[in-house]
Order: C-alpha cells, then sequence, then structure tokens
C-alpha cells in the first residue's frame, strides 16, 4: 500500500481500532492515543502511506475476492461430490477398457463402483457434466497423445486416444 512522495523525513501514527486490528496513517486519530513511527530516508524509497480510502477500498476489494473464492471452492469441494466424482471416473474408465479388454476382474469392479456410486451418491450422479480438474487432464492428455500419433503412429496411442474421447464425452462439458 505504498505510494510516491519525495518527503526526507515522514511521521506516520500507529493505533488500534475498535476490532483490534493496528492502524497505520499519516494523521492521528482524533478520539483514540497513538504512537508517532517516525520513517526516515524516504526520499530515496519513493514510500507514502496509503490514504484511509484507499485502505478501505482494497480491504474491500480482498474480501469481495475471497468471498467469491470460497463461494467457488463450497460448489466445487462439496465432499460427498468428490468422492462421487472419483467413482464416476473410474466407472467410465472401466467400462471403457471394458469394451475393447473385457476382463472379469474389470467386470467385478465395475459392479462394485455402481454399488457405491448407488449408495453414497445421488440418482442423477451418473448423468451429471463436469468441468473440473479430471477434465482438463484427460483433454491436456489427448492433446499429448494426439500429437505423439503425429509423428509416430502405433496402435496402442490409436487406442489411448479414442478412450480418451469417450471419457471427455461422458463426463465433460
Amino acid at each position: 500500500m505504498c505510494m510516491t512522495t519525495g518527503l526526507n523525513q515522514a511521521e506516520v501514527y500507529r493505533w488500534k481500532d475498535d476490532n483490534g486490528k493496528t492502524v497505520f496513517a499519516d494523521t492521528p486519530p482524533k478520539n483514540k492515543t497513538a504512537t508517532v513511527v517516525n520513517i526516515e530516508n524516504t526520499e530515496k524509497s519513493g514510500t507514502q502511506f496509503a490514504t484511509p480510502d484507499q485502505v478501505k477500498n482494497i480491504e474491500r476489494d480482498t474480501k469481495s475476492r475471497q468471498l467469491e473464492s470460497s463461494s467457488a471452492s463450497r460448489r466445487s469441494r462439496n465432499p460427498i461430490d468428490s468422492y462421487c466424482r472419483r467413482y464416476i471416473s473410474e466407472l467410465n474408465k472401466i467400462e471403457i477398457y471394458l469394451q475393447h479388454t473385457d476382463t472379469q476382474r474389470d467386470r467385478l469392479k465395475a459392479r462394485d463402483l455402481r454399488k457405491l456410486i448407488k449408495k453414497e451418491c445421488d440418482a442423477n450422479v451418473l448423468t451429471k457434466k463436469f468441468d473440473d480438474a479430471r477434465c482438463i487432464r484427460y483433454r491436456r492428455n489427448l492433446s499429448k497423445t494426439k500429437v505423439f500419433l503425429e509423428h509416430s503412429p502405433n496402435p496402442r496411442d490409436e487406442q489411448k486416444t479414442k478412450d480418451l474421447k469417450k471419457q471427455v464425452s461422458r463426463e465433460c462439458r
């Protein structure tokens, strides 16, 4: 909260407000006892304390950003949703693999994941589309795999590309 000035020496006043916060200003408060803090050699440092209005604006902006980020994180970080999200992702992966590599182990794992989803998640969770870190990772892996396929095509990467496209279409917006 600094601004430029050309002073050689500046006096700053420090006190505690009604909420117990330490306040600094270039003028003392009218109804509080303040301590003088001397700041020397400010000519070359180019510093000056922000005005009370500037401080209020900064605090207001900071609070609004904190409220926005906390409400967004609450929406995206519901603990039940994170478990359900992981179950859905694993189930989709296994179901995609089962289409080209059918194994008893994967069939049992898919059955168990469906039971977990039915038991712990809401009924509509399998139809939801997400736009989260998993989707970003899927898209990034898909892009990388496509680039590798351009210069060295191989069946494994071609299958990986198909699987990632299915995963994105099933889960992501």
